[in-house]
């Protein structure tokens, strides 16, 4: 039966596009998808479970492409979905239907097409499941009951999401006219979809044309057999970097990551993973110079430590990402360990940080595909390996021979993975293998000089890269364009252990119980809250449900995590979960790494919101805006928008990750010891201030007044000075994050925090 027809579709400006669209990790839909399926099918109409079949929802589908399919062919996944044949089959059943996803159009046909590009094979629940938006296509697969063939992993995977994404258009899965008319007044009201500073762009392929249209018909016509010298490039620019070649605002955004780094090293290292993995390493007596953060506090090898605090970074999901990778939990461990082996300067340091970052920035766009992307994007052999050999001082050909000595291995993440404590290995792996090539690579050990650039390489090995010409990405503008500038908004920070893209859902939970909600005592809300309604961006719900597999599987998702039996499944989840971070939020008017202990996991007061949360895929939210919606029993409403990651002090992460380890007054010294970070010769005086116990450079016991007595002016002011006046910065409220929404009109810091408890 062939499903394809629609009304015929106007032209779109470029404009429109930008406008009117929203993305999933790249991924964009556009606004006007909503009108023209309304015009093409009608209006919405809800399905009762027991009329769902899977031939119903592939019809159903396959007509919303119709209004989707041009704008999808423009974006960043395009090539994975557009032109391309599935064949979509029923598990242990014969039934088969095979369906021709075009540009401008999509057929249905029933049977098998042996030269078709991919096959998805579900179960007949998960068939409905996805095609009628319980869950997202990725849930069948973490659940180990659909396996995508290697080659196909990219097509299926995302064609899952997408589907599972359709069935919410143009007003959730199960729309009523008023939540229409909501989205539609919402729209109008906030002008449209959000677009906000730093957000990856919607239409690359759009973006790409228009930017170089000699460059993209060449490569139409003529395409290219050759890759630049990725490897080559990267060591020569990051061995010649220099602290005086760097602007103000890379280094500014240097300090603001090492301090919301150091607040989520801290919050791991209370945690019971990290409890676990700091007295396991502690246990192999393999003494050194490096200091383990956190609550263990001691000194090891520099592999050793890179790899612990990178684990207590990650393990809370509270790390920060820089564009599309995320960055801290890779980045700001290694460059410690290796600064306090090597002995280097404060502006040393952040030299190298910022130079990691400028890589990552650009190393991430292009290893970025369907499957391998945000957390599970396979890069950080690459920054941390160069941090590591730019910190140990290789030239830039034992910087080459360092790379090829790391990705001589590829790592990829296994996103199984992510319920069980190991998560926390997805950047310490990574850490500590940079660390080791580095150290290899100045003994002499050689390395592929074109290790990232071959086919058989590593770039190849971990990404699906459609041209050489893509490869260029990689070393564009390099020192030129500094996208780790502040004024650039490419570096996120997070507020709130979670998903990123949930970051917005929770901030307008919280606002509401810190406002309207603030006179309801805790254990009140079960009972006066009727419904939460989250209407969240496209992309988080390609993960919300990836773990619980939708509202009738949190319950069990929160059962497993609770009970010991099942070890491999623990707090983790539920940082990716879309509804307990909501409840526990709203519970508690905060969301910390304290909401995720143990204690709190049989926590009643969370169980029975947990209940109320209904998540609706909005388009109109673009890429990062939520709006939470509260229903009281007695039919008041209260409702938060916010639409866009807003900044935030990032000195409260420091107070709420530090504060079961760390006094206020160390908090201030450590704030104040990385404001002043310029003026430390050796970095080991700084670390000092984290590990009160441990020696600085002089062997001695290190103490804010033993700031170096040296500055980045040269002047020789004493070290009270240097750290008085970063005090003052520091109390002057200074220390924000300097990043998010829309130039003219940035998210204010809308709530203060709460005092740790």
């Amino acid at each position: 039966m062939a499903t394809g027809e629609g009304t015929a579709a106007e032209p779109i400006s470029r404009r429109t596009f930008l406008k009117g669209s929203a993305a999933l990790t790249g991924l964009g839909v556009a606004a006007q998808v909503a009108a023209r399926t309304t015009s093409a099918l009608g209006a919405p109409v809800a399905v009762p479970a027991a009329a769902r079949t899977v031939e119903g929802g592939l019809a159903a589908f396959a007509g919303k492409w119709t209004g989707a399919g041009p704008v999808i062919a423009l974006t960043r996944f395009a090539r994975f979905l557009t032109n391309r044949v599935f064949n979509c089959r029923v598990a242990g059943q014969p039934r088969s239907y095979v369906l021709n996803l075009g540009v401008a159009g999509a057929t249905l046909t029933p049977g098998v097409d042996p030269y078709a590009h991919a096959d998805l094979v579900l179960e007949e629940r998960d068939w409905l499941g996805v095609l009628f938006g319980d869950y997202t296509g990725l849930a069948p697969v973490l659940a180990g009951r659909s396996f995508p063939s290697r080659d196909s992993a990219n097509s299926t995977v995302l064609l899952g999401i997408v589907m599972f994404i359709f069935a919410h258009v143009p007003a959730g899965a199960h729309p009523d006219p008023e939540l229409l008319v909501r989205i539609i007044a919402g729209a109008v009201g906030q002008g449209g979809i959000p677009h906000c500073t730093g957000e990856p762009a919607e239409l690359q392929v759009l973006d790409d044309l228009l930017a170089d249209p000699r460059g993209q018909a060449r490569e139409a016509v003529t395409p290219d057999a050759r890759a630049v010298d990725v490897t080559r490039v990267l060591a020569e620019w990051m061995a010649g970097l220099r602290y005086q070649d760097i602007p103000p605002g890379a280094i500014a955004n240097a300090k603001d990551q090492l301090v919301s780094i150091l607040g989520a090293t801290y919050a791991g290292s209370v945690m019971t993973p990290g409890r676990k993995l700091a007295a396991a390493v502690r246990g192999w007596d393999e003494g050194g110079p490096c200091t383990v953060i956190g609550k263990a506090r001691y000194r090891t090898t520099a592999r050793n430590a890179a790899m612990v605090n990178s684990f207590l970074a990650q393990i809370l999901e509270w790390e920060d990402w820089t564009f599309l990778a995320h960055s801290g939990a890779s980045i700001i461990p290694v460059a410690l360990a290796v600064g306090e082996q090597a002995r280097v300067s404060g502006r040393q340091l952040l030299t190298a940080i910022v130079g990691a970052n400028e890589i990552l920035a650009r190393a991430g766009e292009v290893l970025t595909d369907a499957v391998n992307t945000g957390n599970a994007l396979a890069v950080h052999q690459i920054e941390t390996t160069l941090i590591a050999g730019k910190l140990f001082g290789l030239r830039a050909d034992q910087l080459q021979d360092a790379l090829g000595i790391a990705c001589a291995q590829p790592q990829l993440t296994s996103i199984n993975a992510w319920t069980a404590e190991a998560k926390g290995m997805l950047t310490a792996w990574p850490a500590a293998t940079g660390v080791t090539a580095a150290l290899l690579a100045r003994a002499g050990i050689t390395g592929s000089r074109t290790a990232l650039e071959n086919p058989l390489g590593y770039s190849y090995r971990v990404a699906d890269i459609a041209t050489p010409r893509e490869l260029e990405r990689m070393v564009r503008d390099l020192g030129h364009v500094w996208r780790f500038d502040a004024a650039r908004h490419e570096l996120f920070t997070k507020r709130y252990p979670t998903d990123g893209f949930q970051l917005t859902s929770v901030d307008a939970v919280v606002r509401l119980r810190r406002g309207p909600l603030a006179g309801i005592r805790r254990e009140q809300l079960p009972g006066l809250i009727a419904r939460i309604e989250m209407r969240i961006p496209l992309v988080m719900a390609s993960s919300a449900t990836m773990f619980s597999g939708g509202l009738g599987g949190t319950r069990a998702l929160l059962e497993r995590v609770a009970d010991p039996r099942h070890p491999d499944w623990t707090y983790i989840a539920l940082l990716f979960d879309g509804t307990w971070p909501v409840a526990a939020a709203l519970a508690d008017g905060e969301l910390t790494y304290r909401q995720y202990r143990e204690d709190r996991l049989r926590d009643p007061v969370i169980r029975a919101l947990t209940d109320r949360v209904e998540e609706i895929p909005d388009l109109t939210m673009g890429v990062f805006a939520a709006t939470a919606r509260v229903e009281l029993r007695d039919g008041r409403s209260f409702e938060q928008h916010v639409p866009c990651i807003g900044s935030f002090p990032v000195r409260e992460k420091l107070d709420v990750g530090a504060s079961e380890v760390e006094s206020p007054a160390r908090i201030e010294q450590i704030l104040a010891a990385v404001s002043a970070l310029e003026s430390f010769d050796d970095v080991r005086d700084f670390t000092a201030i984290l590990n009160p116990g441990g020696a600085g450079s002089n062997g001695s016991r290190t103490s804010l007044a033993a700031l170096p007595t040296t500055n980045a002016g040269g002047s020789g002011a004493g070290p009270m000075a240097a750290a008085g006046a970063a005090s003052a910065v520091v109390l002057g409220h200074q220390w924000r994050v300097r990043r998010r929404g829309r130039p003219a009109n940035r998210e204010p810091d809308a709530h203060p925090p709460l005092p740790p408890s």
